[in-house]
């Protein structure tokens, strides 16, 4: 009898020790749009200081995500800035990161700068950070890069580096036709009563730079 009591005794400890389940990622695949404020402006050559009148002006950004376990792979549209680009990054715990990879429309051109003169804008690097508190709503910071280049010059006079804050709003999920991904670019996300191909009718003018 003791010898038996133990060998169960012994074998307790084991039991519990395996290797707990890892939690499944935090689904984020769909459509999402954003309500964006522009909050800061730095550097920029000549228009940089052009933009500092923009800091608190509102865009609307649109997000169609792909998930694949903790992996994304997007495409970021904003009708006001006249932007399409993909991104990739992932999902970890309740954190969103995305990374841009390349731009089907990353130029904005004739951008007026303060002192009369016109610029062209590439935009050359972008991230985008979310705190995905629940399944329709978020909170988030923009952070973008551009080259400021003479109109119709590939050469860079200077770095415009732009920052703004959203919140992310959850259109909902793709049916399984909805569109194919591709990691790369993507021209719409529309189905049925779902489309973020436009602007907020309530956000107009919407972008940074002006016109």
């Amino acid at each position: 009898m003791i010898n038996r009591i133990t060998f169960v005794l012994l074998l307790l400890p084991s039991i519990g020790c395996g290797s707990p389940a890892a939690p499944s990622p935090l689904q984020v695949s769909g459509a999402w749009v954003a309500n964006s404020t522009l909050a800061a402006v730095r550097d920029g050559e000549c228009v940089g200081g052009a933009l500092q009148a923009a800091v608190g002006n509102r865009d609307v950004f649109t997000t169609a995500l792909r998930q694949h376990e903790s992996a994304l792979e997007a495409t970021v549209a904003s009708p006001g800035n006249g932007t399409s680009c993909a991104y990739s990054g992932t999902v970890d715990g309740s954190a969103v990161t995305l990374a841009m990879a390349s731009c089907q429309i990353g130029r904005v051109t004739g951008v007026p700068c303060s002192n009369g003169s016109v610029r062209d804008l590439q935009l050359r690097a972008g991230t985008i950070a979310v705190d995905v508190s629940s399944r329709t709503t978020a909170t988030g910071t923009d952070t973008s890069t551009w080259d400021v280049m003479a109109p119709g010059n590939a050469v860079s006079l200077g770095t415009l580096t732009l920052t703004a804050r959203f919140t992310w709003i959850f259109l909902g999920l793709p049916s399984s036709d909805y569109h194919v991904f591709t990691g790369t670019i993507f021209p719409g996300y529309a189905d049925g009563t779902i489309s973020i191909e436009g602007t907020d009718a309530f956000c107009m003018p919407c972008g940074w730079f002006p016109h």
